[in-house]
């Protein structure tokens, strides 16, 4: 649709600096030692944030996609990030296959998501992000804002021993969430949940898309993930980089 090319035109403008072993100065985690002792909430998001999900993600996607003759390569699965799945699937369809079915498709990416695990690859927690909610936990309120659907949210955390942690889990396919990211819904929606003013709740997330839904619901601060020393592609991207050395 006009919006979701709307949001979406907006989320490819926005700049991330991934800092490099040259500029460790740049860490995420220097801004959230500032911005922390005034929270009175966090609120995480999950796939990429919490659980190192994305690599598994794609796969499922790439089958579904190849199965049903759409391309999605691994450029757009990233610029995408943070959208519910059906919202994806509308976006590709309309420009590439009209005739499919959005639902069906989301029904045939799930199967490929469940026989991908089946085959033993399973997430892990993004060690550096489940930190800050261990260290948070009985302090205050903390909650998960997924656009994942609610039994693989809640399986995924429970698998790594997290689910414990959070008071409340909002997922993008329950009643109360009208509009997925990037709009600001499921994240005003976790903020009420925890009964604290989204102006007083840090956000975590590792897309454009679930940082623009957190800049419009009015977060204290917006925190990316991906800009963490410790962040899982940012440790390849060193390894990579010592390796060319």
């Amino acid at each position: 649709t006009d919006e979701i090319q709307n949001l979406i035109t907006v989320a490819s403008t926005m700049t991330i600096n991934i800092p490099t072993k040259d500029d460790e100065t740049c860490c995420e985690t220097l801004r959230l030692d500032e911005v922390l002792p005034s929270a009175k909430a966090l609120v995480f998001d999950c796939d990429g944030t919490l659980l190192d999900t994305m690599p598994i993600y794609y796969e499922s996607w790439k089958r579904t996609c190849d199965e049903v003759g759409l391309s999605f390569p691994i450029e757009s699965f990233y610029a995408y990030a943070g959208m519910p799945v059906v919202d994806i699937f509308k976006k590709l369809i309309d420009e590439q296959k009209p005739t499919l079915c959005p639902q069906e498709c989301e029904a045939k990416k799930k199967q490929h998501h469940a026989d991908v695990e089946a085959e033993g690859r399973i997430a892990g927690p993004i060690d550096v992000v489940v930190q800050l909610a261990r260290d948070y936990r009985g302090r205050i309120p903390l909650a998960v804002a997924s656009s994942g659907w609610r039994d693989h949210v809640i399986n995924g955390l429970k698998r790594i021993g997290i689910l414990e942690l959070f008071d409340a889990v909002v997922t993008a396919d329950e009643e109360e969430v009208e509009k997925g990211k990037p709009h600001p819904d499921i994240f005003i929606l976790a903020a009420k949940r925890l009964g604290v003013d989204p102006k007083d709740c840090v956000g975590f997330e590792d897309a454009d898309f679930g940082m623009q839904a957190l800049q419009s619901a009015g977060y204290l601060y917006a925190s990316d993930v991906r800009l963490m020393k410790m962040y899982p592609r940012n440790v390849e991207k060193r390894m990579e980089e010592t390796n060319q050395a």
